[in-house]
């Protein structure tokens, strides 16, 4: 049944980038993406699901709950105050990822709500980096959903940004390596030449350190290997927007911040051999690719133009879900 309501979603989604409706998306779209929610949950725990299910119930306070204290202990929480009920915990913690990812929306162009800007998780929620988050790895899928929480708020609310990246932290650590995409966005007063020339010391010096994740429990493979296929998708789209901003490259660091770092990243991922580490910090940046792609699509006047973007956004990044094997299993 899962698969079923997996394709009806994504159909609603077409749908609603082409009609471009405020009605269809608030009371047609939104409300089946928490129906899709409750299904996925009631049809059973798979994989690091059954993992998380377990540790609801876990006491332990050593460094590796420690490090990562807000999902573990805040996981925990959510388990008792639903009643000590597995299922209705993972519902109320779906049920707040999406109303924080409805946020994102909102605030990506401080509430322009025309022509559907606001609708970023109408290319996301079937996207395969998400799918397989609340799928599997609901630790870093929910680090990554208060990351682009605060990478929304970066330009405008500062101070709340910081927080929220903080405590994004210290839901999954390997969200500091989003730090280069912050800095670009904004860093105090530095000018943007400035802030480009800091986040790419910094996204050196992250790949001179990334064989340390080897290390790391939360580097093991989602049981796909994919890390290939990641660097492709940033270094082929690096390439295109080389191409097309040739005349100035500043304004591909401003339209798709997330691009040229990330692709470095991937880059340096895949020769140090770490294939592990690059499948998950790939499917959290693509995430902030689509993000950014979203919000560049928000500037084209051609509603042709524009909704093609997005639906290329839409089923170039959610077709995949349907033909890995290690994501379609989850929907039947």
């Amino acid at each position: 049944m899962e698969f079923y309501f997996y394709i009806i979603l994504l159909l609603l989604a077409a749908f609603s980038i082409l009609l471009e409706s405020k009605l269809f998306y608030n009371w047609v779209f939104i409300p089946f993406v928490f129906v899709f929610m409750f299904i996925v949950r009631n049809e059973g725990f798979d994989s690091d699901i059954i993992t998380y299910a377990g540790q609801f119930k876990a006491t332990g306070l050593d460094f590796y709950y420690l490090r990562e204290f807000v999902f573990w202990l805040g996981s925990r929480l959510i388990y008792y105050l639903c009643f000590q009920n597995e299922l209705l915990a993972f519902i109320f913690m779906d049920f707040l990822w999406i109303i924080v990812m409805l946020k994102v929306g909102n605030r990506m162009l401080n509430y322009d709500k025309k022509n559907l800007n606001n609708a970023l998780l109408v290319v996301l929620v079937t996207s395969f980096p998400f799918f397989l988050g609340y799928e599997n790895i609901y630790r870093q899928f929910f680090a990554t959903i208060f990351s682009l929480f605060a990478y929304s708020l970066i330009e405008r609310k500062n101070y709340t940004s910081i927080f929220l990246f903080i405590t994004a932290f210290f839901m999954h650590n390997i969200i500091v390596l989003l730090l280069p995409l912050f800095i670009l966005k904004k860093f105090f007063k530095f000018d943007f030449a400035s802030r480009v020339q800091l986040a790419f010391i910094c996204t050196l010096i992250f790949i001179s350190t990334l064989s340390v994740l080897a290390t790391l429990k939360s580097s093991e493979q989602t049981g796909i290997d994919l890390g290939i296929f990641y660097m492709l998708i940033f270094v082929c789209s690096l390439v295109i927007g080389l191409i097309f901003f040739k005349e100035n490259i500043y304004i591909l660091f401003d339209k798709v911040p997330s691009l040229f770092f990330v692709s470095l990243i991937m880059i340096g991922l895949f020769f140090l051999n770490i294939d592990m580490v690059s499948e998950r910090l790939g499917m959290m940046f693509i995430c902030f690719l689509i993000y950014d792609l979203y919000k560049y699509s928000s500037e084209i006047e051609s509603r042709t133009i524009r909704s093609s973007v997005r639906l290329g956004l839409l089923f170039v990044f959610s077709l995949p879900t349907l033909f890995f094997e290690n994501s379609i299993q989850f929907l039947f």
